[in-house]
């Protein structure tokens, strides 16, 4: 038996996880649950890289869930824009404290989409590479390689610590464009957004994903004044509906 964990906002992870869930016959769950009972032999997390780390989601939710076969497989991947440093140490050290050994890491370049800084590089060999690397690590995983799991840096933790924390939220901007459709809030992985009076009200427990931003069809949701008029994305292998149903679990 095999089970995947997910925590996706464009849908770069999900797609990802799919790849590596169809090619070793596993079950892709999100990462959403306040805790997980997994007796699984192989057991995978894949996740998106936020300031060379783990979403805190991920973080809570490895932390509280319970693995009871020691000797599973376990495997992460990460999907990012670029390169990045030690994002697997933490999932290591908290899996260490579990007895859990965590047998293989690796990433997927995949389209960059962090608004604030980035503009979207959504090319048809970007999305190409990503789905080659993915079904790469899909055989690894498969033939249950083993990689070495490098520690954090100073410098890394120094990064890692400039990660907005969820009061982050009280920076979004929702302009009058706004139709009241609801779909940040289906499609926000922390169920952080109400509708309040058909508008999104946030909840302070945000996870900085921009799951909100780039999944609004007016793209009415704004993040300081670091956004405003460029494009929007999310992977084209993943529907609206898929992801906001994935989202919503």
């Amino acid at each position: 038996m095999a089970a995947i964990y997910c925590f996706t906002s464009t849908g770069n992870s999900l797609y990802t996880a799919r790849i590596i869930a169809d090619r070793i016959g596993a079950e892709v769950f999100s990462t959403r649950a306040e805790a997980a009972v997994c007796e699984d032999d192989v057991i995978g997390f894949v996740f998106p890289c936020y300031f060379w780390g783990p979403p805190r989601q991920v973080a809570r939710f490895v932390e509280n869930m319970q693995i009871q076969n020691k000797n599973a497989y376990v495997f992460a991947v990460y999907t990012c824009g670029g390169p990045v440093f030690g994002v697997h140490a933490a999932l290591k050290k908290q899996l260490r404290a579990k007895n859990v050994r965590l047998s293989y890491g690796s990433r997927v370049i995949s389209v960059s989409n962090y608004l604030p800084e980035y503009k979207i590089n959504d090319t048809e060999a970007v999305r190409r590479k990503a789905e080659e690397k993915s079904r790469k690590v899909a055989e690894a995983i498969l033939n249950r390689k083993k990689s070495h799991i490098h520690l954090s840096t100073p410098f890394n933790k120094l990064v890692y610590k400039m990660f907005p924390d969820g009061n982050c939220d009280r920076r979004f901007s929702v302009s009058d464009s706004c139709n009241g459709c609801g779909i940040c809030r289906n499609v926000c992985p922390a169920d952080n957004i109400m509708m309040t009076d058909g508008r999104p009200d946030f909840n302070h427990k945000c996870e900085h994903c921009l799951a909100c931003l780039h999944n609004c069809p007016v793209s009415a949701i704004d993040w300081k004044d670091k956004t405003q008029g460029k494009e929007r994305f999310r992977n084209t292998n993943i529907s609206l509906e898929d992801l906001a149903a994935f989202n919503s679990r």
